[in-house]
């Protein structure tokens, strides 16, 4: 089944086939370290959780991939409430409303070449070259230039936060550097047969982040302009990528294995 995807330079299965593909994803490495920290034990933790996990996929659906929008309510919020799907089309208005966005997203639906290239969803196949581990990552929306000499990414979130501040301090909370670094470095160590930008000079990494209640205020982190974001993500994305080596090596019986982890980045 790999081989079907990596001899193409484009993914083109479903999001189905992307989950299927025995590569790690950011994802992954974020299920791993709950795992290891014990986070989400309890069935409380886990039911809020997989609630708010289902609502930011059908966020990013009706943004990202709207001619899907019926089969993914469908699947992950069956029993969604009226006030969710307002909610969402408040969201969609908002981020709709902001001229940057909007350029960009109308500009992955047009794909007009002599503008630069601007693709949604976009999954790039690589292999960390410090640990040899294949790796997966879908980028929500990746712009390249006419000359490709600079790459933007951008990647929506919805969030609690009522400030700048706070939704910063939100990027740490949640790991969005340890994606930031993942994602970037997905597209400089694409695999062989993969789209590449290695000749690519310049990178911007953007969060926008869009308030669930009103005011409905947008927020825009530029992740590549913060002294030591990337790095310190990077050092995260690795070390929980030699725990994940270090799980397939491990024997299925281990009597011995303690429950939680102490992190180091170092």
């Amino acid at each position: 089944m790999l081989s079907k995807f990596d001899s193409s330079p484009v993914f083109t299965g479903t999001s189905a086939d992307y989950r299927a593909l025995p590569r790690v994803s950011n994802s992954d490495l974020t299920r791993l370290k709950e795992e290891h920290l014990g986070y989400g034990s309890l069935p409380s933790a886990q039911f809020s959780s997989e609630k708010a996990k289902a609502f930011g996929r059908a966020f990013h659906q009706h943004l990202l991939e709207p001619e899907t929008i019926g089969d993914v309510m469908g699947e992950l919020l069956p029993d969604i409430a009226p006030n969710e799907t307002r909610q969402l089309s408040t969201l969609m208005e908002t981020i709709y409303n902001d001229s940057f966005c909007k350029r960009y997203l109308q500009q992955a639906r047009k794909r007009r070449a002599h503008m630069g290239e601007a693709l949604r969803e976009y999954v790039v196949l690589f292999t960390d070259p410090v640990s040899q581990v294949d790796c997966k990552a879908r980028l929500d929306l990746v712009y390249t230039s006419p000359k490709r000499q600079n790459a933007l990414i951008l990647d929506f979130k919805t969030t609690s936060a009522r400030t700048q501040a706070q939704f910063l301090e939100s990027c740490y909370t949640y790991d969005y550097d340890r994606q930031a670094a993942f994602y970037l470095d997905s597209l400089r160590h694409a695999d062989a047969g993969v789209r590449s930008w290695v000749d690519t000079r310049r990178f911007r990494f953007i969060f926008v982040g869009v308030m669930k209640q009103k005011p409905y205020r947008l927020f825009a982190i530029d992740a590549t302009s913060i002294p030591g974001f990337i790095d310190y993500g990077r050092k995260k994305y690795r070390f929980w990528l030699r725990k994940w080596q270090e799980e397939q090596e491990r024997p299925l019986y281990q009597p011995d294995r303690p429950a939680i982890l102490t992190t180091s980045y170092s």
